[in-house]
C-alpha cells in the first residue's frame, strides 16, 4: 500500500488528500522521519489548517520524542475548539507528553550523570527537590503518605517566592528510574545524588513512623547537593489527626533553619490545608501513587474517592480530570484524536443529528392509529418522522403532522 501510495505521491506532488494519505501510511509502519515532511507541508498549507494532518504531526512528533513541538501542536488543536471527546483525548495526550518527557529527561540526566560536575553549570543555590519521605512504620495502610507528604512539602515551599522547586513527579520518575523507591533510600548521599541529577541545590528528604496510641512523627532534613552536608533538619510529633499540623511545624522549622524570613503573606499561604479530613488525604495519597507507576484508572477513582468525601479538596478534584483524560487516551488509539471532521449535513446543519432525526423511524414502517375500540391497528406509512426540506417529500406534509418532539442536544 505504501509503494502505491508513493507512486500517486509522485505523480501527484500537489494532491492533499494523496500526500495525507502517505503521511498516515508512514505513520502507521513507524516510518516517522518520512511522515515528517509530508505533516509539516500540510501544516503550512493555506488555512484552513486540515485539522487530521495537524494531530498526526502531533503524533509523529511523539514518534520521534520531539515533545516540546507534540505539545505545541496538541496545544493549538485544543485552542480551535473541537468536540468534547476530542478535547478530552487531546488533554489526555498531553498528560501522557509530560510524563514521557520527565522519563526521557531522567534517562539522559542519568546517562550523562559523569559528566555532570565537568559539563553542566551549577545549579541556582535556591533550587529545591524533595524526595519521596520513607516511611519507617509497619501498618501499610499508610505507605501512600509517602508520595503525599512530599507534595504538600512542594506545595508548601512553593509559595517562598525565593524558592525554586522541582515537580514532585519529576523526582519520582527519577527514583524510578534509578531504581531506589523499592530500596527506601533516604540517606544523604543518595538525596545529593539525585539532587544533581534533577538540577537541585538542595534536596528535602525524611522518613515518618506511626506508634502506639496513634501517633505519628515526622523527620525531615535539607542536604545540599554539592557536598552532601546537612542544611538543615526538622522534627515534629503528634497524634495521627493532626498530621497537618506536623508537616507545617517541620517544613516552618527547615526554612527558619535555612535562614529564609518568610512574608506575612507567604506564612499564611503556608499554613493552608489542602483538606481537613485525613481520609481523604491519604485516598489523595493512593492516587499519586496510582498515577506514578502509570495506573490512571486506579488514580482518577482514588482522587474522585477523596473529593467525594471532602468536595472542597481542589487538588483532588484537579488530579481526578488530569487522569481520567489519562486514561481515555490510554484506552482510545493515539490516532482518535485524529479523526476527521464530518462534513455538515443538508443545508448546512449539523449532519449526524439530521441523519439521526431521520433515521428514528425507517421507510415503509408503521404507525399506530387509535380504533374505536380503544385498541391500535397498524397502519403503513411511507416515512411519517422523516423531516421534508423541500416541495417533494414521500412523507406527508409537515403541515399534517401533529405532536410533540423534543430534542435533547448534550452541549459539548
Amino acid at each position: 500500500m505504501v509503494s502505491t501510495l508513493e507512486s500517486q505521491a509522485a505523480a501527484h506532488p500537489d494532491d492533499h488528500t494523496i500526500t495525507l494519505r502517505l503521511a498516515k501510511a508512514y505513520y502507521a509502519a513507524d516510518r516517522f522521519a518520512e511522515a515528517l515532511p509530508l505533516l509539516e507541508r500540510l501544516a503550512r498549507a493555506a488555512p484552513p489548517p486540515d485539522q487530521e494532518a495537524q494531530a498526526y504531526l502531533g503524533l509523529t512528533y511523539e514518534g520521534l520524542n520531539r515533545y516540546a513541538e507534540a505539545r505545541t501542536v496538541y496545544t493549538r488543536l485544543l485552542a480551535s475548539k473541537p468536540t468534547r471527546e476530542t478535547r478530552r483525548l487531546l488533554s489526555g495526550r498531553l498528560a501522557l507528553l509530560t510524563r514521557k518527557e520527565l522519563q526521557l529527561a531522567a534517562r539522559q540526566a542519568i546517562a550523562r550523570e559523569s559528566l555532570l560536575t565537568h559539563t553542566v553549570p551549577a545549579p541556582d543555590p535556591n533550587t529545591i527537590a524533595v524526595m519521596p519521605f520513607h516511611y519507617a512504620g509497619s501498618d501499610s495502610t499508610f505507605r501512600p503518605l509517602e508520595r503525599g507528604l512530599a507534595a504538600l512539602v512542594v506545595t508548601d515551599l512553593s509559595r517562598v517566592h525565593q524558592l525554586k522547586l522541582v515537580e514532585r513527579a519529576r523526582v519520582q520518575l527519577l527514583l524510578d528510574e534509578l531504581r531506589l523507591v523499592e530500596k527506601g533510600s533516604v540517606d544523604a548521599a543518595t538525596g545529593a545524588r539525585s539532587g544533581r541529577l534533577v538540577g537541585a541545590a538542595q534536596v528535602v528528604q525524611g522518613q515518618f513512623a506511626t506508634g502506639p496510641a496513634a501517633q505519628l512523627r515526622l523527620d525531615a532534613t535539607v542536604v545540599r547537593a554539592v557536598d552532601v552536608q546537612v542544611a538543615a533538619a526538622g522534627s515534629s510529633a503528634d497524634r495521627l489527626q493532626a498530621l497537618f499540623d506536623i508537616e507545617k511545624a517541620v517544613v516552618f522549622q527547615l526554612l527558619d533553619r535555612l535562614g529564609i524570613t518568610l512574608t506575612p503573606a507567604e506564612r499564611v499561604a503556608i499554613s493552608e490545608r489542602p483538606t481537613r479530613d485525613l481520609q481523604a488525604f491519604l485516598l489523595y495519597s493512593k492516587g499519586l501513587e496510582a498515577e506514578d507507576r502509570g495506573d490512571f484508572a486506579g488514580a482518577a477513582q482514588a482522587f474522585q474517592s477523596a473529593a467525594r468525601i471532602d468536595p472542597g479538596f481542589r487538588a483532588a478534584s484537579q488530579q481526578a480530570a488530569t487522569s481520567q483524560d489519562a486514561q481515555a487516551a490510554t484506552a482510545a488509539p493515539a490516532t482518535a484524536i485524529a479523526l476527521p471532521t464530518p462534513p455538515p449535513g443538508p443545508g448546512g446543519g449539523s449532519g449526524t443529528l439530521f441523519t439521526a432525526i431521520n433515521g428514528a423511524v425507517p421507510s415503509s414502517s408503521v404507525v399506530l392509529q387509535g380504533t374505536a375500540s380503544g385498541a391500535a391497528s397498524a397502519v403503513p406509512q411511507s416515512d411519517p418522522n422523516r423531516i421534508c426540506e423541500g416541495a417533494n417529500c414521500a412523507g406527508p406534509a409537515l403541515s399534517t403532522l401533529v405532536g410533540t418532539i423534543i430534542i435533547i442536544i448534550t452541549r459539548p
